[in-house]
């Protein structure tokens, strides 16, 4: 369904999702399943920027990712500027959480342990199939979306493109997957030394 994004909107402190070192994440107010992006104060948008155009080029090329979050335009904000996309959930309605969430909380990460890692072996052949440009796969830019799939499913929600000026992945499927075989690599030694756990 096409989203009505042309009137300003205000964001309050109670619809923040999350916030980080360049954006902060908003719940929509008028669209549940979405979310809003903005910039905080004194950040350029540089990063963002990179991951809308490599948006448009997926889209343009009528290509829709069962691995990456969508993107759906801009809208103004009471915060500036913002940039709409879906707001990824488990199917109980709860926004889902990300990898490192899992990883933080051994409990909850033991409870799904089994479908985590069956679900990341799905996420890893799906994202190399699709061929899709990460900049870093991080765990808090991946959440683990329950309720959908046997086992649950990752979704990117962040850091996707190219930094390079002529970013050849975008036109060749064989250079992203060289290029994703070197982000998976360097992924998965991070979780190896940093949590002391293998998903693959």
């Amino acid at each position: 369904m096409k989203k009505n994004l042309t009137s300003k909107v205000q964001l309050c402190p109670s619809n923040l999702i999350a916030s980080g070192r360049q954006r902060a994440c908003y719940q929509h107010p008028e669209y549940d399943e979405l979310c809003i992006k903005v910039h905080l104060s004194g950040r350029d948008d540089k990063e963002t920027l990179r991951e809308v155009r490599y948006y448009k080029r997926l889209y343009s090329k009528k290509i829709t990712s069962q691995t990456i979050s969508r993107y759906y335009g801009t809208q103004e904000t009471n915060l500036g500027l913002g940039y709409v996309f879906q707001l990824v959930k488990d199917k109980t309605g709860n926004v889902s959480h990300t990898l490192d969430y899992y990883l933080q909380n051994k409990h909850l990460f033991l409870k799904h342990k089994k479908n985590i890692k069956i679900a990341y072996k799905q996420f890893k052949e799906m994202v190399y199939k699709e061929a899709i440009a990460t900049m870093a796969l991080k765990t808090y830019n991946i959440v683990y979306q329950l309720g959908y799939k046997p086992h649950g499913q990752f979704i990117i929600i962040d850091n996707l493109g190219s930094s390079n000026l002529i970013p050849l992945n975008y036109f060749s499927s064989t250079i992203a997957r060289s290029t994703l075989k070197r982000r998976f690599a360097d992924f998965e030694k991070r979780l190896d030394k940093d949590y002391q756990i293998r998903l693959y």
